[in-house]
């Protein structure tokens, strides 16, 4: 009778640690299996959401006839690296900011293209065209700061995709709708080199529209290129402000460091104006430090109209007036493109 008693209590720790056992077996085999899932899944996602995604926007943006037009027709077997390769070629000129007529409709050919396979992929477009596509698109920098900022009546009449591009006095420019660039410029800046590609392209430009002016200059021409080059580097302030909902933290540092990363001392500016002013505008950036950098992008035009005040001899107080005009204008470009954003 003890014997018996005595085995009972053994058999049932025995069961209780061979259940146990099964539990933690079980525990173990779940979490396996939902590991694994979620490896496939992000394999899953990659494959579809990302590689697969690339091919289909190229293979689309391919078929489009104004792409063909412009590339011609053997791009239809090209690979996405070999297709944005190809928009360079075709779009830009050996020297920089100028082109052909051919290059310019080409250009706008591949804008127009763009913006439908944006509207398509709701709002996005694959990431390995991103790069190549803005650093095409950063060579018309007076082109994009024409149809973002204050426009002229030549670039709204010439808009339409029926319109070709054209040439004037100054130049071969190409125009596309406001709302259609801003897509474009929003959709290639999710790429964070995208973005420092066509946001040091209108910073140059801007450094170049501030250098031209005279010592001396009053009114209107000395306080007109400030104000224009807000309206453009604000429309960008709202493409960085949406971008940054979605990327986060990381988008920020990359962008912070894409544009302060070669920020070596400025030459004189009586040597090299547009260098002077474009080195002191990053190193001010770079002083900033990257935790301030979106709110530094956002004074960046007032940043620019104060150094070049400086360099020309323009007095404290005018220099605040500039600065002031600057940032309204800049806060206005940057509330409305927001909105035009959705």
């Amino acid at each position: 009778m003890a014997f018996s008693l005595y085995r009972r209590p053994t058999r049932k720790i025995m069961s209780e640690a061979s259940s146990s056992t099964l539990r933690r077996s079980w525990v173990v085999w779940v979490v396996f299996v939902v590991v694994c899932l979620a490896g496939v899944g992000g394999i899953g996602a990659w494959w579809f959401g990302g590689s697969r995604g690339d091919s289909r926007d190229c293979r689309e943006l391919v078929r489009d006839g104004r792409v063909r037009d412009a590339l011609g027709d053997d791009a239809s077997g090209m690979s996405c690296a070999e297709f944005g390769a190809a928009v360079k070629r075709a779009t830009v000129g050996a020297v920089p900011g100028e082109h052909s007529p051919e290059q310019a409709q080409a250009m706008k050919d591949v804008l127009v293209a763009v913006d439908r396979q944006i509207e398509r992929g709701g709002g996005r477009l694959g990431p390995a065209l991103r790069v190549p596509l803005a650093e095409a698109l950063a060579d018309y920098a007076a082109d994009t700061e024409a149809i973002l900022g204050i426009g002229t009546a030549d670039y709204v009449r010439n808009a339409p995709p029926t319109r070709p591009a054209w040439e004037d006095a100054d130049g071969v420019h190409m125009a596309v709708p406001r709302d259609a660039l801003l897509r474009a410029v929003r959709a290639l800046s999710e790429d964070a080199s995208g973005y420092v590609a066509l946001r040091m392209a209108a910073t140059r430009h801007a450094a170049e529209g501030l250098a031209v002016v005279g010592t001396g200059a009053t009114g209107a021409e000395l306080t007109a290129p400030t104000v224009r080059n807000a309206r453009t580097l604000g429309a960008l302030d709202a493409v960085a402000a949406d971008v940054r909902k979605k990327e986060g933290g990381r988008w920020v540092r990359d962008v912070f460091e894409g544009l302060t990363g070669k920020a070596s001392l400025p030459p004189a500016y009586a040597e090299e104006p547009v260098d002077h002013l474009v080195v002191s505008w990053r190193r001010s950036l770079l002083s900033r430090g990257v935790e301030e950098s979106p709110a530094a992008l956002e004074e960046q035009s007032a940043d620019m109209a104060d150094v070049w005040g400086k360099a020309v001899g323009v007095d404290e107080e005018a220099r605040g007036v500039l600065r002031g005009d600057a940032l309204e204008s800049a806060y206005r470009a940057r509330g409305d493109a927001l909105r035009r954003l959705g």
